[in-house]
């Protein structure tokens, strides 16, 4: 089997154009293969760092008028979904990377978001600046925090103008690290890698994110019949469910690469089953997906525990055919990733 995980932009050009647009296509600029995926990340980071900017927008109108709190908690939700598409991520621009726990501090096993939020409600400051929030834990510098003062009962934000002032300071901080991350993302990091090397990049860029997913699911099913709700991601605005589902729906725009992916290319090797396979689990996946939005109340029930369980079954079905059976089929390794043992 040949170790390429893509043929050139302009082989792609001669596979999928009519015989008359060959002569075109076949004088096209090569492109290094990652080249469709890097896309999709690049305009993933641009959109988050869009609703991040809007976000610190909203939250400063919020507390100039005192008005508009669904406004922002909604604009809040939108930052976070868009946060999904970057999420868990292994692979890619080390100044992105590095981004990720000032984004979001996950998993939250002893609240100490929320103990360390109600320390600093409870300091006489009014002169909040993001360079303050930087050099803060990175438990109160992202979204986590965010969602603590819109949403926890233990918040005063929507009376207090020094909370108001703390949460422009994270809002504006947060703005600031996700530009951080979409100007990381303006170079494709992959362009020196040998095609083998690829091959082996992507699949653990899928496979990462997807079992950092799965880790949002499995952590609060925990044992049969004692479930850890509080483990939950966003169980205080009780949107878990829906962040997971855009997770997901990142992972098969990942895959798809806008015809530039990995479904595209285990067809062109003559694997159309495994790429329909894959395809599929993603589709039912999705179709299926709870319409409730809160993971928390869920797990409160014997029958909406069994329907995470069914959805968490049916990611890790999609992990096995990604994570063993492509990876054999283009003989790659892959290696542990930082939730290994977590």
């Amino acid at each position: 089997m040949k170790n390429y995980l893509y043929p050139s932009l302009a082989t792609f050009a001669v596979l999928t154009l009519p015989i008359s647009g060959v002569a075109q296509a076949t004088t096209l600029p090569s492109q290094h293969m990652s080249q469709g995926v890097y896309l999709v990340e690049l305009s993933a980071a641009k959109t988050f760092s869009q609703q991040a900017s809007e976000l610190d927008k909203v939250l400063n109108e919020f507390c100039r008028s005192g008005e508009g709190i669904h406004t922002l908690q909604s604009q809040w939700q939108q930052t976070m979904h868009a946060w999904m598409a970057l999420q868990g991520q292994e692979r890619g621009p080390q100044g992105a990377l590095e981004q990720s726990w000032n984004i979001q501090f996950w998993p939250d096993k002893k609240n100490t978001t929320g103990r360390k939020m109600s320390a600093l409600v409870k300091q006489d400051k009014r002169d909040w600046s993001a360079e303050d929030i930087s050099q803060q834990s990175v438990t109160v510098q992202g979204l986590g925090s965010m969602e603590w003062l819109l949403y926890d009962k233990a918040s005063n934000f929507k009376t207090s103008k020094n909370t108001c002032a703390l949460g422009a300071a994270i809002s504006r901080n947060l703005s600031n690290n996700a530009a951080t991350v979409a100007e990381a993302w303006e170079e494709n990091p992959w362009t020196e890698l040998p095609q083998k090397n690829w091959e082996s990049e992507y699949i653990a860029l899928l496979s990462n994110q997807l079992d950092y997913t799965m880790k949002k699911l499995s952590r609060p099913l925990a044992k049969v019949g004692k479930p850890r709700p509080y483990f939950a991601e966003s169980w205080r605005s009780e949107t878990s469910l829906k962040n997971l589902e855009h997770n997901v729906v990142a992972l098969k725009r990942l895959y798809l690469a806008n015809g530039q992916g990995l479904d595209a290319y285990l067809r062109l090797i003559g694997k159309p089953q495994l790429a329909d396979r894959i395809l599929a689990q993603f589709n039912q996946t999705l179709e299926t997906w709870p319409t409730e939005t809160s993971l928390f109340a869920l797990l409160q029930t014997k029958s909406g525990y069994q329907s995470v369980l069914n959805q968490y079954n049916k990611l890790e079905r999609l992990n096995y055919l990604i994570h063993e059976e492509v990876a054999i089929e283009l003989g790659v390794v892959i290696g542990f990733n930082a939730t290994d043992g977590d």
